[in-house]
């Protein structure tokens, strides 16, 4: 699928990646700059779950673990910079494919 191989490669060698997704340039937002921590097959295609260090958020746009839908991502492109201390805290944590008790997840591509 489109962006798998630049967002596995930046999952396995912790880079940062600048993405814009869904509706981010009609909202006037910047960017944004993920952690990519993991690249999975779901239920109904492909994710991409990482640390959001900057861009636009709903609801606040503090740094936080998100989840994106591969089929809203609009582009990708690898950029300089490393993880953060907190990134790789929350990397270190895991993930269990689920948003509360939506489990989702089949099966992890890469990490």
């Amino acid at each position: 699928e489109k962006f798998e191989a630049e967002l596995c490669q930046a999952a396995n060698e912790q880079l940062v990646v600048e993405m814009v997704y869904d509706g981010d340039k009609s909202k006037g937002c910047d960017a944004r700059n993920i952690d990519v921590h993991i690249v999975a097959r779901g239920k109904n295609g492909l994710y991409m779950r990482g640390y959001q260090n900057k861009g636009c958020a709903k609801k606040n746009d503090r740094p936080s673990m998100r989840t994106f839908r591969f089929d809203k991502i609009k582009s990708v492109e690898l950029v300089e910079g490393s993880f953060s201390a907190i990134s790789l805290e929350k990397k270190a944590e895991g993930w269990d494919g689920c948003l509360g008790s939506n489990c989702f997840i089949d099966e992890m591509l890469c990490q």
